[in-house]
């Protein structure tokens, strides 16, 4: 896990003075990275069970233990929050999942 404060979205805040801050970390080739807003880790069962960070990581790492690609693990993590709500939305829901490949 990439550990650092939370952030306005993307295109938020530009007009701070302060300019947003950065982030440095070294990939590996085949790391992959998540980015998601709130409305996946908080999404709601019927119940009221939330999905959380520990089922949307449990999902990307069993996708990927089994040799899934970047685009099977992300509809898979999809799918998983869909099922996890009854294919009921009620929040927005943004999942980005980009693997690094770098040029030889």
């Amino acid at each position: 896990a990439l550990e650092r404060d939370a952030e306005l979205p993307l295109g938020l805040g530009f007009h701070d003075p302060e300019p947003p801050a950065r982030h440095h970390v070294r990939l590996q080739p085949g790391d992959r990275v998540v980015i998601h807003s709130d409305g996946v880790t908080e999404a709601r069962s019927p119940d009221g069970d939330l999905f959380g960070e520990d089922r949307l990581t449990d999902t990307v790492i069993r996708s990927l233990a089994s040799g899934h690609n970047a685009p099977e693990s992300l509809r898979r993590l999809v799918q998983n929050l869909l099922a996890h709500q009854e294919h009921r939305l009620r929040d927005d829901a943004t999942i980005l999942l980009a693997e690094w490949h770098p040029a030889p």
